[in-house]
């Protein structure tokens, strides 16, 4: 897996844990600082794995405590998919399945955060059934996909 080499808040900064890039604020547009591009370098809507913590701290007017170098990866995602799609070791292009019942017990497998659509993942793990039966009848198995 690729890691990456960005700038996170020294709060935030905790091997193995994971966050959502969701791009940059208003405040970094005008930052001067020549260590713009390390803290811009994600990939917005894509959930981010720290895997290291650096122990230097850089200044910083957006995070309180300034802002510390962390290697990051994209973070592995559980969803659900068809259960005839699922075996270890597949490719698959990932498809939002076609509901919007946000109040179902297995909504956050059907659209985790941080899956892209109409992307290439590798299913590395299949778990076995969802949690609860799906509402809408289809047959779904719980995975672990990665780019």
């Amino acid at each position: 897996m690729n890691k990456i080499i960005t700038l996170i808040g020294v709060k935030l900064a905790k091997k193995n844990r994971k966050f959502l890039f969701s791009g940059v604020v208003a405040e970094c547009e005008n930052c001067d600082s020549s260590l713009k591009s390390v803290c811009t370098n994600l990939e917005e809507g894509c959930v981010y794995e720290i895997v290291e913590v650096r122990k230097i701290i850089h200044p910083c007017p957006v995070h309180e405590g300034g802002v510390t170098i962390v290697e990051v990866q994209k973070a592995p995602i559980k969803t659900a998919l068809d259960a005839k799609l699922v075996f270890e070791g597949a490719t698959i292009t990932y498809h939002f399945p076609e509901c919007d019942n946000v109040s179902c017990a297995n909504y956050k497998y059907c659209k985790p955060l941080g899956i892209q659509k109409e992307t290439k993942y590798k299913i590395k793990e299949v778990f076995g059934n969802l949690p609860h039966l799906c509402e809408k009848g289809k047959r779904l198995k719980l995975v672990e996909l990665r780019i």
